[in-house]
């Protein structure tokens, strides 16, 4: 093996759903904390950068020993692409590496162990290209779902076999990706040829699962990060802080 294994935290300023939600206080401390604080206690990794636009974000990662990329303004717009941000900080880190493993600054739920154990997984099957995290949901699936018509309707997405079943538990699993962690085997998938519309993470994505929750775009799901923090065993802090 060659190269290093780089964790990428992303996260910008700019959020327009929930305002400076990347440092929103969560359980006392910064949303973005979690992500870090999952980040700095894999044993299976290198280094840890953030790349990020946004100063609030930046003073967090000084205080957690996170090395800063700075974003270009012109990569931390509401329609930028996160391909475009990784390519930007992997110029900017400047080494070879082994596996890149991308993390969401507004995911906060990480179980023990899971990017330590997404690599390890991705390690075991080499021609693999990358393992994601994210939890099985019947309920939110193609088959049970429409897309909005420019007439006003209502579509499938696709075309389903006939017969489907309505029930939820009589279709397959569904998976939904979430922030949490994403390894990526980093000569596999770059420059990106992969499945859409995450052609960075290859053709043969192995999955892991996390905590069921994914990632924070509404204030709803601050509330049900904090629960579901709680319930793996995260405490409030009296005090806002980060440690």
């Amino acid at each position: 093996m060659s190269g290093k294994n780089i964790v990428l935290l992303t996260g910008r300023g700019g959020s327009k759903s929930v305002k400076g939600k990347n440092v929103y206080p969560v359980l006392g401390r910064p949303l973005v904390y979690y992500a870090m604080h999952a980040a700095k206690e894999a044993t299976l990794i290198d280094d840890v950068y953030v790349s990020t636009d946004c100063e609030d974000i930046k003073r967090v990662a000084r205080e957690m020993g996170v090395c800063i990329i700075d974003r270009p303004h012109a990569l931390a717009q509401d329609s930028s692409e996160l391909v475009d941000a990784i390519n930007h900080a992997v110029e900017s880190i400047g080494c070879e590496i082994n596996f890149l493993i991308t993390m969401h600054c507004n995911c906060g739920v990480h179980r023990q162990g899971i990017v330590d154990e997404a690599i390890e997984k991705l390690a075991g099957a080499p021609e693999a290209d990358s393992c994601v995290s994210g939890y099985i949901d019947h309920s939110i699936h193609p088959y049970r779902t429409k897309k909005i018509t420019s007439n006003g309707t209502l579509s499938t997405w696709l075309e389903m076999p006939e017969n489907t079943s309505t029930n939820r538990q009589n279709l397959e699993p569904c998976f939904v990706l979430d922030g949490a962690v994403r390894v990526i085997r980093y000569n596999h998938c770059f420059p990106p040829n992969g499945q859409p519309p995450f052609s960075y993470l290859g053709n043969k994505i192995l999955y892991i699962e996390n905590v069921s929750g994914g990632d924070v775009h509404s204030l709803e799901d601050i509330c049900m990060t904090e629960y579901l923090l709680k319930k793996i065993g995260w405490k409030e802090l009296e005090h806002a802080a980060i440690t």
